[in-house]
C-alpha cells in the first residue's frame, strides 16, 4: 500500500503470510501529518484514493483583554504554524503561536471594544475547520441604578463593551430579572434603558446586556434591586434641607435621621415632604448647636448613601430688654463649635453705627442644642426692633422688642387730686405713651413720665377699672386694676341740715366701698357714728348722741371731706288710733315724723294712771321727711305708708273705761290726746276686722296733721307696724 503526500512517498507493506491477515479489513498506522494525501493499493498506483487529515477543531476560546491574548484550545493544529491559518471574522491574524503542538494556539495582540459574537476558523494547510466556531465578548457589567417601582424610570448600566463601534445596528437585548428594560442609548461604557412600573418591586434580580446572543457578564457580581435611594447633593436655606437624589419614596415608605459629633442622641426627622418624581426632599431642620450634620436616608429599610450638609449661622431672641439698662440674651444655632476666648461677637442695634460687644457664647449645660451668648441694647421702646449679630466673619440679621409697660402699683397724691404709677418700661416721652382707662384715653392727662413711673390728673370722672398702657406699639400684657379712692359729694339729709328718726345721717359720693386703704368715717360732735346701710354712691349712719345740734364730718381715711350741722327736727303726731282693750292687754299705735329713740307714753283712766311700754320704728325714707299743708287730721285711719313713723305701746293691763287721754313725750315735747277706748271681745275664729275697728282719735294737742298713717295693733303681743325698710333704695332714688 502506497500513500504520496507532497511528492513524499511512503510504502505500508502487510505480512499477507500471516495466517489472521483480513484482506478484506486493513488497519494501517499513518504517522504524524498534515493536509490531503492520496492512497494507492500497488506500487504502479493503479488503484488510487483520496485522503486527508482530520480538520482542525475548536473546543474553547479563552480571552485575555489584559494582555490582548486569545487562547483556542482544539486537536488538529498540527505543529508547523507555516502552514496553519487563524481568521477572526474573516481577518487572517498573523501573530500567532502552536503554544501546545497539535491542541491550542494563542493569538496575542488582538484587542476588541465591541461585544457580541466572533467567528474563529483554522485551516491546516487545506484543510479547514468544519464549522466556525463562535467566540462571544460579553458586555461587562460593573455596576446599575435602581428605579422606584412605583414609578419605573431609566436604568444606567455602567461596565465596558456595551456598545457596538463597527456594526452601529447591533443592538442589545436587556432583561431584569424576568422583565424586558427597553434599550434607549449606549456607549461603550455606559448604557440605558427604560424599566417599567413594577408592583412587586424586587432584591438582587439578575441583570443581562445580549449582544447578538452573547450574554453580559458581572466580575463583581452585580444585581439589580428596586427602590435603592441614592442622595446626590443636600442643601440649607431659611431653615429648611432640600435633599436631591433618586428614588426617594414616598412620606410612608422613608424615614430620615440625623446624626453627627457634636449631636447628642440621633434624630428623627418625622415631617418631610418628597416630590412626585421622587427626586427631591425638603423638611424643617430642627435648632442645632453646630452646623455640620449628617443625614442617614432609608427607604423600605434599604440605607441610601451618607450625605454631610452645613447649615449657616442662625440666632434667636429670647428675651425682651427692659428700655433701660437692658440686656438681650441671644441663643446661638449652627455654630462652627469651636468656641474659644478669641471669638468675637457683636451686635448692632437699629440705625446705630456703633458695635456693642457680647459675651463669648456658651452653653447653658451638656446636652443644651445651643450656644448662649447676652448683648447689651440702648434705652430705647417699642417692637420689632432690627439688629445685626456678628460672630468672628459671621453676620446674620435678628429682631427683638423692648419689654411691656408693666404696672407694679399706685399712690395719690395728698387730697388724692393725683394719681402715681409705678412700675418699669414707660419710657421718658408723652409722645409715645398712650393711657386708657376703662377704654378711654387719659393720656392728654399725664403731668410728668419716666421710665419707672409716671403722674396723671385724676378727674372726678374717673371710675374704678382695668388700666391699659402702650408704650410706642408695645401693649401691656395684665392689665392692672386700678382702685380709686372714694368721693364724698355732700351730706344729704333734708336742707343738709336736719334729722329724723333715730338720727340716720346719709352721705352721697362715689367708691364709697372702697377697702380699708380709703376707709370712709363719719364723725357727730367728734364720736364715731355707726353704719347703718351702704352701697357705692350711699353711706347711711346712725350717731348715737341725741344731742342736737350734731356737727358732723366726714373723712376718707385721714383726709378731711365735706362736713354739715345737723339739728333734730321737731317730733309730729299725724294720727292716734283707739285705745284697743283686751283681756290683760291694751295697745295703740301712735305714727308720726320726726320720731327719736327718747319716748314715754301713759294712759290715764278715772280709776287709774297704766303705764305704756313702747317700740319705736322708723319710716323706710328717714331722711325723706315730707310735709302736708293740710292742719286737720281725718277722722278715718288710712292705709300705711313707709314715710311714717310708728310708736307702738302696749301694757299687760286691763281697764273698764271706755276713754282716758293718752300722754306722751317724744325726745322735749309732750303731746296729750283724749282718746277712746275699744273693748275687744275675744272670738273662737278669726273675723273680718269691723268698722268699729279702723276708727281713730282726733288729735287734741292742736298738732297739724300730714301723712297718714297705718299702725297696725297684734292681738296679745307687743304692737306691730307694719313697715317695709327700704333704705338704701330709697335713698338711692332720694340722690338721684
Amino acid at each position: 500500500m502506497h500513500f504520496k503526500k507532497c511528492a513524499i512517498f511512503f510504502a505500508v507493506k502487510g505480512n499477507f503470510s500471516d495466517p489472521s491477515f483480513d484482506c478484506t479489513n486493513l488497519t494501517v498506522t499513518i504517522p504524524p501529518g498534515y493536509g490531503k494525501f492520496r492512497l494507492s493499493f500497488d506500487d504502479l498506483g493503479l488503484f488510487i484514493l483520496p485522503f486527508s487529515f482530520e480538520s482542525p477543531k475548536i473546543s474553547s476560546t479563552v480571552p485575555d483583554s489584559l494582555n490582548q491574548i486569545i487562547t483556542i484550545n482544539g486537536d488538529n493544529f498540527f505543529t508547523n504554524k507555516d502552514i496553519v491559518k487563524v481568521s477572526f471574522d474573516g481577518i487572517i491574524q498573523t501573530n500567532f503561536i502552536i503554544s501546545v503542538n497539535h491542541t491550542q494556539i494563542q493569538v496575542n495582540n488582538f484587542n476588541r471594544v465591541d461585544p457580541g459574537p466572533m467567528s474563529v476558523n483554522i485551516t491546516v494547510k487545506d484543510v479547514s475547520i468544519e464549522e466556525n466556531y463562535i467566540h462571544c465578548f460579553p458586555a461587562i457589567i460593573t455596576s446599575i441604578s435602581s428605579v422606584s417601582n412605583h414609578l419605573g424610570g431609566t436604568v444606567t448600566i455602567k461596565g465596558e463593551k456595551l456598545s457596538s463601534t463597527l456594526n452601529s445596528s447591533l443592538t442589545p437585548s436587556i432583561t431584569i430579572g424576568d422583565k424586558q428594560c427597553t434599550f434607549i442609548k449606549s456607549t461603550t461604557t455606559e448604557l440605558e434603558c427604560q424599566l417599567d412600573p413594577n408592583e412587586y418591586g424586587g432584591k438582587n434580580l439578575p441583570v443581562n446586556v445580549n449582544f447578538g446572543g452573547c450574554n453580559s457578564t458581572s466580575p463583581n457580581g452585580v444585581s439589580f434591586t428596586y427602590n435603592i435611594p441614592t442622595l446626590s447633593s443636600g442643601s440649607y436655606s431659611n431653615g429648611s434641607v432640600k435633599l436631591i437624589g433618586t428614588n426617594l419614596g414616598t412620606n410612608e415608605e422613608s424615614f430620615i435621621q440625623l446624626y453627627g459629633d457634636e449631636i447628642n442622641d440621633n434624630i428623627n426627622i418625622d415631617q418631610f415632604n418628597v416630590s412626585s418624581d421622587e427626586k427631591s426632599l425638603t423638611f424643617k431642620l430642627p435648632l442645632l448647636r453646630c452646623r455640620s450634620f449628617n443625614i442617614n436616608f432609608n427607604r423600605s429599610n434599604i440605607a441610601a448613601n451618607k450625605l454631610s450638609i452645613s447649615a449657616s449661622l442662625s440666632i434667636n431672641a429670647i428675651n425682651r430688654p427692659t428700655v433701660s439698662n437692658g440686656t438681650l440674651n441671644i441663643e446661638i444655632y449652627y455654630f462652627d463649635c469651636s468656641v474659644n476666648s478669641s471669638s468675637e461677637q457683636s451686635i448692632t442695634v437699629g440705625n446705630s453705627t456703633s458695635a456693642k460687644q457680647c459675651s463669648i457664647p456658651s452653653l447653658q449645660s451638656s446636652t443644651s442644642v445651643y450656644y448662649e451668648t447676652t448683648c447689651p441694647t440702648p434705652y430705647d421702646t417699642g417692637i420689632n426692633k432690627q439688629f445685626i449679630f456678628k460672630l468672628n466673619s459671621e453676620t446674620v440679621n435678628g429682631e427683638f422688642s423692648y419689654a411691656p409697660p408693666k404696672v407694679d402699683n399706685r399712690t395719690f397724691s395728698e387730697g388724692h387730686i393725683n394719681i402715681t404709677f409705678h412700675g418699669n418700661n414707660f419710657g421718658n416721652s408723652t409722645s409715645l405713651i398712650k393711657v386708657y382707662l376703662n377704654g378711654s384715653d387719659i393720656s392728654s392727662e399725664i403731668l410728668e413720665i419716666k421710665d419707672n413711673q409716671f403722674t396723671i390728673k385724676r378727674l372726678n370722672s374717673y371710675e374704678n377699672g382695668q388700666i391699659n398702657i402702650t408704650v410706642d406699639g408695645n401693649n401691656m400684657e395684665s392689665l392692672f386694676n386700678l382702685t380709686l379712692p372714694p368721693v364724698i359729694y355732700g351730706i344729704i339729709n333734708k336742707d343738709n341740715k336736719t334729722l329724723a328718726c333715730r338720727g340716720l345721717i346719709t352721705v352721697s359720693g362715689k367708691n364709697l366701698l372702697t377697702s380699708d386703704e380709703f376707709k370712709v368715717k363719719v364723725l357727730a360732735n367728734n364720736k364715731n357714728t355707726t353704719v347703718f346701710d351702704q352701697d357705692e354712691k350711699i353711706l347711711i349712719v346712725r350717731a348715737e348722741s341725741n344731742e342736737s345740734p350734731l356737727f358732723v364730718s366726714t373723712f376718707i381715711g385721714d383726709d378731711l371731706g365735706p362736713n354739715a350741722i345737723l339739728t333734730h327736727l321737731q317730733p309730729i303726731i299725724t294720727v292716734v288710733p283707739h285705745i284697743k282693750n283686751k283681756k290683760n292687754d291694751i295697745s295703740t299705735s301712735v305714727g308720726g315724723i320726726n320720731f327719736s329713740d327718747i319716748f314715754k307714753a301713759n294712759l290715764a283712766v278715772k280709776s287709774e294712771n297704766v303705764s305704756l311700754s313702747c317700740n319705736l320704728q322708723c319710716s323706710s325714707s328717714p331722711n325723706e321727711t315730707l310735709y302736708d299743708s293740710n292742719p286737720k287730721l281725718s277722722s278715718n285711719e288710712t292705709d300705711i305708708t313707709n314715710s311714717t313713723d310708728c310708736l307702738s305701746c302696749h301694757s299687760n293691763s286691763y281697764v273698764d273705761e271706755t276713754s282716758g287721754i293718752l300722754y306722751l313725750q317724744i325726745g322735749s315735747t309732750s303731746f296729750h290726746y283724749d282718746v277712746i277706748i275699744e273693748k275687744i271681745e275675744l272670738s273662737s275664729s278669726p273675723s273680718a276686722p269691723n268698722g268699729d275697728e279702723r276708727k281713730s282719735s282726733k288729735l287734741s294737742g292742736g298738732a297739724i296733721a300730714g301723712i297718714t298713717i297705718g299702725c297696725v295693733a297684734a292681738v296679745g303681743a307687743l304692737v306691730g307696724c307694719v313697715v317695709y325698710f327700704k333704705l338704701i333704695t330709697r335713698a338711692k332714688n332720694s340722690f338721684k
